[in-house]
């Protein structure tokens, strides 16, 4: 029994390490798991985590809104309707 309990605690970082390597490979690969990784992105690369939470921020914005100076659909030349 002691030896089963001895084994049991000398895996269990090492296998602990190697769900979080697998996780966070398959969450950069399929781009999900941002809240889950995020602290730990944000301890190891700081510069990284601000990046992708301004990349996060940029997809929510709304791209159908013009920006100031821009065109109105009936004044661009070459467009019919």
């Amino acid at each position: 029994m002691d030896l089963l309990l001895g084994v049991a605690a000398f895996l269990s970082l090492p296998l602990t390490l190697a769900g979080f390597t697998w996780y966070a490979l398959r969450a950069r690969r399929t781009g999900s798991g941002q809240s889950l990784m995020a602290p730990f992105e944000e301890i190891w690369d700081p510069v990284a985590h601000r990046t992708n939470v301004e990349v996060h921020a940029e997809a929510q914005r709304s791209p159908e809104t013009p920006a100031p100076g821009d065109p109105l659909d009936d004044q661009v030349p070459g467009v019919r309707r």
